[in-house]
């Protein structure tokens, strides 16, 4: 067992952020990205590339290994689009990306198709309509002004939301058949129209480049994410499997460049309603953006692909720390849908190769990590989360034990502004580590000045799209998510398409690699805080801060005639104080608080019936007469208990400081001290690593059981986009007066048992 006092104090003790910084100034980041983007790594394919990374993980002292799911994922074989006009062929979309001669990794014979991953087969002919986005709301307006999609072949723009949901509900309206385009008015801008010239002769945006992708429904109601025949389980082999339909499509979808759907469009010209609305006009040449359909024109719409069970590699290399039981976590994906993604995941990927170069010079030197740290390469992120997922679910018991933090870094460089996505009690860490290291931009001081500049004082909300999703929104670990983006005025990135090129990100996305370098300087800078520090470097008092904020967001879109509703079930009412069994035992399975950790600490007798005897708050006087208990009343005790978890965390983040000075000066203590001293830091670091536990509940979400946090979730009609007290805004959003009153109950009952596991 690790000892905290068991050593002296060394006058040799290794800098460890010097030397970590050091052995970073060489940047080798270009070197690994040519090496990614040099050949086609779709998921479960280029086991080259799986032995080159475990290979990089060893040679820099990583001890590594591989681990293979058996995932259903589906390959492109044959695709086609034709326009007709009353029967006839009129155009034949090439549904191919230009060879570009300045750009090599455009051409060659092991280019990859356009394709979307998941997309169904078939053979489709119909009329056509335009749809904008695709979004739910989209929908439900064409609905409004009579324009029916039943039957249909939809065409829908890249944007606003996820592109699986935009075939879900496509799906769900009867169409039949989806094409997806990239629209030049969802480039800031940055367009021919404007004078700019396209890619590789300026930034503007390549006419030929397709946005290829998964079609995976992933957080929609009903969906989950990785294996789509395994939700919820891990798909080793020999696992039962289930209809995927749940969580992908049954209709036939291509993606398509904006030159070829010029054409397609145009036609529409004068049919169905003109869509005058800012948010439904982009800014393609020749199309008005009426709805259609012309009834004297149609689409067919041919796709064929392969559906195969394929082995799917995540690599996995750790440094060992003397605390074995604290783990910290970075985590990227190395599947791309084309040979390049410079990007998109392999910016992402050459960072993390810096990152264990730089930790590899650390151990090199002595080094004595605290905690271990382990490096996560996953495969499929791309097809729907499919490494991570099935990885967390078939973990899920030894991650929730051991993890303290889950770093993410997906597209590591598309532009030059640092974004920050996570939980808020990694803040504090993050602008700590964000505060030491220079932005590369002259006059403009730090990274963590760079960050404030363009997003002021805040952290950014989760939702999903990345493989940090099993981590927080299944498992209950605190995640960030980072990587430099794009500003206003930005050459084009070109996502998913050939054009995302080791020639794109050195020509245009950053030149001389210095953003690569600067993320795995900031990464495992982050990670080494993480690790380093005796008292875990997380602030619990951060988290009340914006807990309080969210609640008050969703309490503003309460109707106001809700509030003085009666809560009248008894059995609602008392659910609103006890736990039941099944509570029970999900948080002792999940390590919620601190009985599961190895110290002398019983099982906090107040989980018995879910309230602490210190801090029975409001609550407990609305329900000596439940008769006259309101939806208004018990948003008023919510808020008292948000006060109280604001105020025990407070305390609570002063003692971590206490003890963290203690330690610091540990040799002045008598020996008595310092035993009673270490047992004192173990409850403060269980606590702390299984702080973030406390928010997942056994039900998960409404008709979205997979995801099981309270305060963080995809929105179920955006996919991607991040959620604030996920069951409080669905009920709301659904009118469900009892689901809010009911989701009301597990936040009410998770801020007390915080605050009585805290004080």
């Amino acid at each position: 067992m690790y000892h905290p006092f068991a050593f002296q104090a060394s006058e040799d003790e290794i800098d460890f952020r010097s030397t970590f910084l050091s052995a970073l100034e060489v940047n080798l980041a270009s070197n690994w990205s040519k090496i990614y983007t040099a050949e086609p790594h779709l998921a479960g394919t280029n086991y080259g590339l799986v032995n080159f990374t475990k290979e990089k993980f060893e040679e820099y002292g990583f001890k590594a290994s591989v681990d293979d799911y058996e995932i259903l994922v589906s390959y492109p074989n044959e695709h086609a689009l034709n326009l007709l006009e009353e029967g006839d062929v009129i155009y034949t979309a090439p549904l191919q990306e230009d060879v570009l001669e300045d750009d090599e990794t455009t051409g060659g014979d092991d280019l990859i198709p356009t394709f979307l991953g998941y997309a169904a087969n078939g053979n489709v002919t119909a009329e056509y309509v335009y749809v904008n986005y695709g979004t739910k709301d989209d929908f439900e307006l064409l609905k409004g002004l009579g324009v029916d999609v039943a039957g249909k072949i939809v065409v829908a723009r890249y944007g606003s939301i996820f592109r699986g949901l935009k075939v879900k509900f496509a799906q769900d309206n009867g169409a039949i058949g989806v094409l997806l385009y990239s629209d030049p008015g969802d480039d800031g801008g940055i367009t021919e129209a404007n004078g700019y010239k396209q890619y590789p002769k300026g930034p503007a945006r390549q006419e030929s480049s397709v946005q290829r992708g998964s079609v995976q429904f992933l957080g929609g109601i009903g969906a989950a994410p990785g294996d789509p025949t395994t939700p919820g389980y891990a798909s080793k082999p020999g696992c039962e499997r289930q209809d995927p339909h749940d969580s992908i499509g049954k209709i036939p979808v291509l993606p398509i460049s904006y030159r070829e759907v010029k054409p397609i469009l145009k036609k529409l010209n004068g049919h169905g309603v003109k869509m005058t609305q800012e948010n439904w006009v982009g800014e393609l040449e020749g199309f008005e953006y009426y709805t259609g359909p012309n009834k004297k024109t149609e689409l067919n719409l041919y796709s064929d692909q392969f559906y195969n069970i394929s082995t799917l590699t995540n690599v996995y290399g750790e440094i060992e720390g003397e605390i074995k039981d604290e783990v910290i976590v970075i985590g990227n994906h190395r599947d791309a849908w084309i040979k390049g993604g410079a990007g998109d995941p392999n910016s992402g990927s050459s960072s993390l190769l810096e990152i264990a170069r730089g930790l590899g010079e650390l151990q090199k030197q002595g080094y004595k990590f605290k905690r271990s740290i382990v490096l996560m390469s996953f495969d499929g992120e791309e097809y729907g989360l499919l490494g991570s997922t099935e990885y967390g679910e078939y973990a899920a018991k030894q991650l929730s034990k051991k993890v303290v933090a889950y770093l993410n870094v997906d597209v590591s460089v598309s532009g030059p502004v640092l974004g920050l996505q996570g939980c808020p009690s990694l803040y504090s860490v993050l602008k700590k580590a964000a505060s030491i290291l220079p932005y590369p931009e002259e006059g403009v001081g730090s990274l963590l000045d760079h960050y404030i500049s363009h997003n002021g004082d805040k952290i950014g909300v989760l939702g999903s799209g990345s493989d940090y999703t099993v981590f927080l929104e299944h498992l209950g670990i605190p995640s960030v998510d980072m990587g430099f983006g794009p500003v206003k005025g930005s050459a084009i990135y070109h996502y998913h398409s050939n054009y995302d090129s080791y020639h794109w990100m050195e020509t245009y996305g950053d030149k001389g690699f210095v953003y690569h370098n600067l993320m795995a300087k900031y990464l495992g800078l982050v990670a080494l805080e993480l690790s380093d520090r005796e008292v875990l470097n997380l602030k619990v008092a951060d988290y009340a801060d914006y807990l309080i904020g969210y609640f008050e967001v969703v309490k503003k879109k309460i109707p106001k005639t809700w509030l003085k509703e009666r809560i009248e079930d008894p059995d609602t009412l008392k659910n609103l104080l006890t736990y039941s069994e099944d509570e029970t035992s999900f948080m002792k399975s999940t390590a919620h608080g601190y009985y599961k950790a190895k110290s002398p600490l019983p099982f906090p007798e107040f989980l018995k019936h879910g309230m602490c005897p210190k801090h029975q708050g409001s609550i407990m006087h609305l329900l000596e007469d439940h008769e006259d208990v309101t939806l208004g009343d018990l948003l008023d005790s919510t808020i008292t208990d948000l006060e109280k978890v604001k105020e025990t965390t407070e305390a609570f983040d002063a003692k971590s400081e206490d003890l963290q000075l203690q330690f610091d000066d540990r040799y002045s203590l008598p020996f008595w001290s310092r035993f009673k001293l270490r047992f004192l830091i173990i409850k403060q670091n269980k606590l702390l690593q299984y702080f973030e536990r406390n928010f997942l509940t056994h039900k998960g979400l409404h008709q979205r059981e997979w995801f099981k946090h309270i305060i963080y979730a995809s929105g179920r009609f955006t996919g991607y986009a991040g959620q604030v007290y996920p069951a409080l805004q669905e009920a709301i959003e659904d009118n469900d007066f009892d689901r809010l009153v009911d989701g009301l109950g597990v936040v009410s009952k998770t801020l007390r048992r915080i605050y009585g596991e805290l004080s």
